[in-house]
């Protein structure tokens, strides 16, 4: 408790010397986990007050080490230099005019798994006139070529009553060649700040708690992904995976250091969302979503969603594609910023389409921290008319076909039967003129 009061003090100065709530953020995943030899990137993005002037340029600082706020600079974008430890493997591969301050590491080391903080210097001319930085930063985890790596996303957002899937993929080193790869058990834990203690869930005896049973199980086959249902408030924190791998014979075993942020929010109206009561179409069709951003605010970060169903059945749309629903897998993608296209709509007649923006933000409230906001639309229902199928068009076209060929037949026939009554008449009458009185 100490140790956590300490820690919130220092956030809380540094959050008072460099700049007040909701104004200077910066924004980093958890944890990564990478080969050592490979390259990893490090994502960091950025926001500040509007009201600040007179900005000339902006740098990016990388500092690295164990203790709060990373320790000591290891890279300056100002000056692109580095120190002699990674001299040659850092360079920025973001832009720091569109408050991208994203680093790549080459050639890793097992001496680089420290953390790894991006700090945001504003200048004017070569004064800086404010920084600030994140004070976790991203944890680098280094394998060996024995070992295995465990990838999952660093957050995700949830309304109450949601099933969710929280993705967990792993590889194996690509110096290993191995043909054919197997799980051999799942393991997730849980816990309510950055590390997981507590396991909830062993795929050889499934969910730990009894009233996660029904709840909690393995999404899919074969996989090591966790699938949450009526997800409450309840479920927030930090989910890690572990797994066992079989490949040629070989066994791998691992367990994430630092895992998923599930985020779970109730509905509010902060970014009103719109969307239009119902649309009928008859073949592919685009459903419009409209929302505004909160007013002076700039996101950290912003993603689009669809949902379907009523209740919710699962995504139509969704970024990461092993995430969409069977159904519409392959069959949708957005259009501008958040329009629903759906390439075809056979089988969806009056199904519910729901529009869902999710964003990051400076908090209002506490220094240098930032809340996630998830909002949904009211729902959009979809009419489907005079849809034809494969089949149904080919028997258009033969009955198209047949008609032009009786027309093609009957014409002819019509003009040819007409001209034989004429004869037939003017034979008639010759007769009669000639039969005397």
């Amino acid at each position: 408790m100490c140790g956590l009061l300490l820690l919130c003090s220092v956030l809380s100065l540094w959050g008072a010397v460099w700049g007040r709530p909701g104004q200077y953020c910066v924004d980093q995943p958890s944890g990564v986990e990478v080969f050592a030899g490979d390259s990893v990137t490090f994502p960091c993005s950025f926001v500040f007050s509007r009201n600040l002037t007179a900005i000339t340029n902006r740098a990016i600082v990388f500092q690295a080490g164990n203790i709060s706020y990373c320790g000591a600079p290891i890279y300056n974008s100002r000056y692109g230099n580095t120190i002699q430890e990674y001299k040659g493997r850092v360079s920025l591969v973001g832009d720091p005019q569109a408050q991208n301050g994203t680093i790549t590491l080459t050639s890793v080391r097992t001496s680089d798994r420290k953390n790894f903080c991006c700090r945001v210097q504003l200048l004017n001319q070569n004064t800086i006139i404010q920084q600030w930085q994140n004070g976790f930063g991203t944890q680098l985890t280094v394998r060996g070529e024995n070992k295995m790596t465990m990838h999952q996303p660093p957050f995700i957002s949830a309304l109450v009553g949601d099933t969710v899937t929280i993705p967990c993929h792993f590889s194996i080193s690509s110096k290993k060649k191995i043909q054919k790869i197997s799980v051999s058990s799942v393991q997730w834990s849980f816990g309510q700040y950055l590390s997981c203690r507590t396991v909830i869930y062993n795929s050889s005896t499934g969910a730990e708690r009894r009233e996660d049973r029904e709840r909690i199980s393995v999404a899919g086959e074969g996989g090591a992904s966790i699938l949450i249902k009526r997800v409450t408030t309840n479920d927030r924190g930090w989910y890690c995976c572990g797994a066992q791998v079989t490949g040629d014979g070989q066994v791998y075993t691992t367990q994430r250091e630092t895992g998923t942020n599930l985020i779970i929010t109730g509905k509010n109206n902060r970014m009103k969302i719109k969307q239009p009561k119902e649309v009928t179409f008859t073949n592919s069709s685009t459903i419009s979503c409209n929302f505004t951003l909160p007013e002076d605010e700039d996101p950290l970060w912003l993603g689009i969603y669809w949902m379907f169903g009523n209740p919710r059945e699962g995504f139509a749309y969704h970024p990461h594609p092993e995430l969409i629903h069977p159904r519409y897998r392959g069959k949708t993608r957005l259009v501008g910023q958040s329009d629903l296209y759906l390439e075809e709509v056979i089988g969806m007649d009056n199904t519910n389409f729901y529009c869902r923006v999710a964003m990051r933000l400076c908090n209002d409230t506490q220094q240098n921290t930032i809340e996630t906001l998830l909002e949904e639309g009211a729902g959009t229902l979809l009419h489907v008319v005079n849809v034809h199928g494969p089949t149904s068009q080919w028997t258009l076209y033969i009955i198209i076909l047949v008609r032009c060929a009786l027309i093609c037949i009957l014409i002819p026939t019509g003009i040819l039967g007409f001209i034989k009554i004429r004869e037939d008449i003017y034979t008639i009458y010759q007769m009669k003129t000639l039969v005397p009185q």
